[in-house]
């Protein structure tokens, strides 16, 4: 992707973010979160607390494993690549004056500054985690250009600094997977080799390889070269950051090699020539090693020829079921998250098989990021169908932002045998239809939240299953999520949406007024809040069904059957 491409790309999107959250730099700083620091979109929304009286933060994210506070401030220009001076992160500069201790904080507390900065303040307890010794980052944001005097002032700082030129040098994205078929010759250090060739013609080599040689390798900015690799770019954690300062420590680059746990590759063809000191691999895949080769990538500046990996080259057929085998038990040896894991175990595995089966190949339940949607015509991802499931069948909307809880210990719970392919896509069937008819709900930051729709999911089931078809749709949907019929049930549920959107707009709207501040991303994470709701607009709903019968769900969709 060139400067250009990079430059619209984030336009647009940013563009796309401001229309659902506030203006520009909200958006921008949420786009940021998303793409540079990877946050989920529900956690970057969370971050951004950028208003009038905002004491000159913008955001606030607090990493619990490193035990480190972030403050950020975003300038968002009009215009692509304008110079950027010093005058705003010198006013950015003070803000540190706030977190420089437990007092300092609740003396910002008690400050003339916006309601939504305080409660982010509160909810976070900064206070309490300062006291307790998390430390604190400044990181200064911009689709501008440091000019000369804001490069000299940010090297007298300890603020982080992101300009256009650094966010696009460390900027990756996803496109759809595909074998890199395109023959790559990389140059080695020395011709020493460990060969190992197997009954089953499957040889592999090991060998050190240079870290810019590795960078050769198509498809690390866009992740293609990872569609196989069971976790893909984690973003700033501990272990990446640590990685990055190895990298800039020129005096380590000697020793990199003893540091690192090495890379495996998988492709079709390989052909090692020692007299010339090179290799040539095509149709390769990285199995093992998206960490490390993006940090390279984003920090390829700092790199040099010292600098070597452990590179482990396996030769396999791309549809081999022995790559699945090899990539497990490649990855196992390193910390790798349960959902990794899980993607590839029994019940995922046959989950997506049911799907496959029962849809005739027009729903793909994807289990793995890299697995592409083309093809199909629905997709539904495994997060995603933890959040439905979760919403839906356990009435928590408000646990649907902890999706790594979906693969601890709740994980039999949430994925048990009762939980078939076609209840799952009831659950995304009628989700999809409230978010396609989204526009209903009358407060726009209500309407583009994402808990807030999961929290809407959680209503419309309780007055669907309310009565006798609805509560009989839900317990076994087999007939009614394929064919003509869902699209009778999606219909129905429209109807039903356009109704009970104005007892939720209702329900809104006082609760606004009877507080002085909405914090509508704080209160959608809270029990007691979504059940209000929910039995709020229930209760409306019941009443209004005995004033119209013809409300109920089981009306609507049997008038649809009547018409039809």
């Amino acid at each position: 992707m060139n400067r250009t491409e990079y430059n619209k790309r984030v336009r647009d999107e940013v563009e796309v973010l401001k229309h659902q959250y506030r203006n520009d730099n909200s958006a921008f700083l949420i786009w940021f979160l998303k793409n540079i620091f990877c946050l989920s979109e529900q956690e970057s929304v969370d971050s951004v607390v950028d208003g009038s009286r905002d004491k000159g933060i913008d955001g606030i994210w607090v990493d619990e494993n490193d035990e480190e506070i972030y403050i950020f401030q975003s300038e968002f220009s009009p215009n692509d690549d304008r110079d950027s001076g010093d005058s705003k992160i010198r006013e950015f500069s003070g803000v540190a004056t706030w977190f420089s201790n437990e007092t300092e904080v609740n003396r910002l507390k008690v400050a003339l500054i916006n309601l939504e900065l305080k409660e982010r303040l509160n909810n976070l307890k900064i206070s309490d985690k300062i006291a307790r010794g998390y430390g604190v980052s400044y990181v200064y944001v911009t689709n501008k250009i440091f000019d000369i005097n804001a490069t000299e002032y940010l090297e007298t700082t300890n603020i982080e600094p992101y300009d256009n030129n650094i966010i696009f040098g460390k900027y990756t994205y996803m496109v759809e997977a595909d074998i890199a078929n395109t023959p790559k010759t990389l140059e080695l250090s020395n011709s020493t080799a460990i060969i190992y060739n197997s009954a089953s013609d499957n040889s592999s080599i090991v060998l050190a390889i240079p870290v810019n040689q590795l960078l050769k390798l198509d498809g690390i900015q866009d992740h293609s070269l990872f569609s196989r690799n069971v976790r893909l770019w984690t973003g700033k954690t501990r272990v990446n950051k640590e990685l990055a300062n190895t990298i800039k420590d020129n005096s380590e680059h000697d020793k990199f090699f003893l540091y690192h746990n090495g890379v495996s590759v998988t492709c079709s063809e390989f052909d090692f020539e020692p007299a010339n000191n090179e290799i040539t691999i095509s149709g390769y895949q990285v199995i093992n090693g998206c960490q490390s080769l993006v940090s390279f990538y984003q920090n390829r500046a700092n790199l040099s020829d010292r600098m070597l990996v452990l590179t482990k080259i396996i030769k396999v057929e791309p549809q081999s079921t022995l790559i699945q085998k090899i990539t497990k038990n490649a990855n196992n040896q390193n910390a790798i998250s349960p959902k990794d894991l899980k993607s590839n175990d029994r019940v995922q595995i046959s989950l997506q098989r049911n799907f496959f089966e029962t849809f005739d190949n027009k729903v793909l339940y994807r289990i793995k990021r890299g697995e592409s949607p083309i093809g199909y015509d629905d997709v539904i991802d495994i997060d995603y169908a933890g959040q439905l499931i979760k919403s839906f069948y356990f009435d928590e909307p408000y646990k649907t932002h902890l999706k790594t809880s979906f693969y601890g210990d709740e994980y039999e719970n949430i994925f048990s045998r009762k939980m078939t392919c076609q209840k799952i896509y009831l659950t995304y069937l009628i989700h999809n239809t409230i978010i396609e008819n989204i526009d209903k709900i009358e407060n726009i930051p209500v309407r583009n939240y994402g808990l807030a729709r999961f929290t809407i999911l959680r209503i419309i089931k309780s007055i669907i299953n309310d009565d006798e078809l609805g509560s009989a749709i839900i317990e076994n949907p087999n007939d009614y999520v394929i064919d003509s019929v869902k699209d009778k049930l999606s219909t129905a549920v429209k109807k039903l949406f356009e109704l009970v959107a104005l007892d939720i707009n209702g329900f809104i709207t006082d609760y606004i007024a009877s507080v002085e501040l909405f914090d509508y991303k704080n209160l959608f994470k809270k029990k007691e809040f979504c059940d209000r709701m929910n039995t709020a607009v229930l209760t409306s709903h019941k009443k209004s069904v005995v004033r119209h019968p013809e409300d109920s769900f089981e009306s609507i969709f049997e008038s649809l059957t009547t018409e039809e």
